[in-house]
């Protein structure tokens, strides 16, 4: 199976205040933590999806701009999509700084051709969703509006995903405010 990466990070970051990408986690900010984390995968190429105004951010892979802008999540899952051949896609946003390797993995080793996308319980990112003809067009219709609900949890029962437990459920927290970050940053210390 086939599988390219993408890194979520094109959202505002409002409740942050900053953008999340450039919190500092160690001594690489979010955004290379993240793409380290899914260089490290058997990925077939990697995508980034950030928005036009943050497209100045260099990078060492190739960076993908929404065609529909303010559509959350699934529009740079979209827009990826656009791009890319294979048959999943393994999504990853900005906002995991607790998020391992082997967390991935096993999202990696469910990879399956059914059309189910496979994510942790109680958490919809990361994702592997698969890249058949049927997401593709219901990733379409969530862009154009004609399907009104914009999120990953919408998707993943629309294509019956397969939930798996995870092994430190620590390490899917988001951080999407300051105090969030604070609290991550003081877990990391302890590890």
């Amino acid at each position: 199976m086939k599988i390219d990466g993408v890194v979520l990070a094109g959202g505002q970051s409002s409740r942050m205040g900053q953008d999340k990408a450039l919190l500092n986690r160690d001594h690489r900010d979010m955004f290379f933590y993240t793409l380290d984390s899914l260089e490290s995968l058997p990925l077939n190429e990697i995508f980034i999806s950030r928005n036009p105004s943050q497209v100045s951010y260099l990078t060492r892979r190739r960076v993908i701009v929404d065609k529909y802008v303010n559509q959350g999540p699934l529009g740079g899952v979209h827009a990826v999509a656009q791009y890319s051949d294979a048959d999943a896609l393994l999504i990853v946003p900005i906002d995991l700084p607790l998020l391992e390797p082997k967390d991935l993995k096993k999202i990696m080793s469910m990879a399956n051709l059914s059309g189910q996308p496979v994510f942790f319980e109680h958490h919809y990112l990361p994702i592997l969703l698969p890249l058949n003809q049927e997401v593709r067009d219901y990733l379409t219709d969530v862009v154009s509006g004609r399907i009104k609900t914009r999120s990953v949890k919408a998707l993943c029962n629309r294509f019956n995903g397969i939930k798996i437990s995870p092994d430190n459920v620590e390490r899917l927290q988001n951080t999407n405010t300051p105090e969030q970050w604070l609290a991550a940053k003081l877990e990391l210390m302890e590890i």
